[in-house]
């Protein structure tokens, strides 16, 4: 049985192009895409999927906002924050609104599965680089 998934990210062809890579898996499927922080949160809800991967940086809010509304609503829910952003600057925060995870995009075809797997089997992803700078609570 696949694990499903949710992307939330304001670039259409982005989601698409996610979607695609994630749909050519054998144990992943895309089972729902929202462009905004409020379709991001009804979507996933409503889907109750495996996991959610969330742009840092939406159209009408921000990535970090709806990792917040997610944790909060579904505590369990791992999210894996997607983003353009360096790590070293974002992933910190990320973690501390609740995501799992902080992938960058240029890192994605390389990374993308495995990040993706060690969340949903309960772990932590980040860089190998940024790992050692982060709280280690917050990679717990």
């Amino acid at each position: 049985m696949k694990r499903r998934l949710v992307i939330v990210d304001d670039h259409p062809v982005v989601r698409a192009g996610l979607a695609q890579l994630v749909n050519q898996s054998p144990d992943l499927v895309v089972c729902g895409e929202a462009a905004t922080v409020e379709e991001g949160f009804a979507l996933t809800v409503t889907l109750q999927p495996d996991l959610v991967i969330v742009d840092l940086t939406l159209g009408t809010g921000d990535g970090l906002e709806l990792t917040k509304l997610l944790k909060d609503a579904l505590p369990a829910l791992p999210v894996l924050v997607f983003s353009m952003h360096d790590e070293r600057l974002a992933a910190e925060r990320a973690f501390r609104a609740g995501a799992r995870g902080y992938l960058m995009k240029q890192n994605a075809l390389s990374n993308l599965f495995f990040a993706a797997r060690k969340l949903l089997g309960g772990g932590t992803y980040v860089s190998d680089e940024i790992r050692p700078e982060l709280p280690s609570e917050l990679l717990s």
